[in-house]
Order: C-alpha cells, then sequence, then structure tokens
C-alpha cells in the first residue's frame, strides 16, 4: 500500500542546519584547477565578515552619529574531530607548519559556495582526558572571499 504525503509548497521560509555546511581546502596545484578536499571532522565553521567603522559624524547630523563602512576582514573559526590520517587536516598542518596560505571553500547545503585565501593564525589540539581530541583553529582572511557561486543542478547531484 502506497501512501502520498503532502509536499511543502513554499520553501523560501524554510531554515537549515550547521550540519550541512562544510569546510574545504585546496589540495590541488592552483586556485584555477582546485582540487576541494573536506576538512574531515567537522564540528563546527563559523564565517566571521566585518568592516572597521568610520565615524562620519558632523555638525549637522542633529547630535546623532554616522558612521560608514571601512575595511572588510574575514576569518573562519573551526573545530574538527581529530581523525589520524585525514587528509584535509593534514593538509591544514602541512601549511600551517610551513607557513603557506591556503586556499579555502565554504559550501552551503544547496553546494553554491564562497572561497577564498587565508592564514593560518591558530591550529589547536585539544586533548581532554574524558572527550574527543580535537583541532580548533582560526584562517583569516587575505584579500576578499569570492561572491557567491552557484553549481549546476546536474554537479550537485553527481558530486563535487
Amino acid at each position: 500500500m502506497s501512501i502520498t504525503l503532502a509536499k511543502q509548497t513554499n520553501t523560501t521560509a524554510k531554515a537549515t542546519v550547521g550540519k550541512n555546511y562544510f569546510l574545504y581546502i585546496n589540495t590541488g596545484e592552483s586556485d584555477t584547477n582546485p582540487t576541494w578536499t573536506k576538512i574531515g571532522g567537522q564540528r563546527s565553521g563559523s564565517l566571521a565578515r566585518k568592516a572597521d567603522t568610520i565615524d562620519a559624524s558632523h555638525k549637522d547630523s542633529g547630535g546623532w552619529k554616522t558612521t560608514l563602512q571601512g575595511l572588510k576582514e574575514w576569518s573562519i573559526d573551526l573545530e574538527t574531530v581529530l581523525m589520524p590520517n585525514e587528509e584535509g587536516l593534514n593538509a591544514l598542518e602541512s601549511a600551517f607548519l610551513n607557513d603557506q596560505l591556503v586556499n579555502i571553500k565554504f559550501e552551503y547545503p544547496d553546494k553554491s559556495y564562497i572561497t577564498g585565501w587565508a592564514s593560518i593564525t591558530e591550529l589547536s589540539l585539544e586533548t581532554p582526558h574524558d572527550d574527543l581530541a580535537t583541532y580548533k583553529g582560526t584562517l583569516n582572511g587575505v584579500g576578499a572571499l569570492s561572491e557567491l557561486q552557484s553549481v549546476p543542478a546536474a554537479a550537485a547531484v553527481g558530486g563535487k
């Protein structure tokens, strides 16, 4: 016996869950022909985008402060479960030890993504006696993030 259930037609207000966002590191030869390797064991990846505040207040602003956006910056704070021989974590570790910038892809649940170059300014190993061993790190942007890139529907179903 087959049961038919209604499908939601208004999906514009549908929330997303954090478990469906992923961080990748480019382990290829260049940023023009990337090989995106997922950073394994991800627990969190928080993307922060900020801009300096420039005070543009003046006597004619009626006693109200006026601010403008100044220089922008971005960073990603990440936490992963430590999994030995995990390729993405090994690439991060190598880049950190060798003072190399990393090319990063931040992927949304619909497989759209943004990319950018970052320096690894923190990569800490946490090994509590009563919990999992984890890596925690901070990737600070070097220049701008790309605009949001969409993936053709066929590519989103089939892979990277």
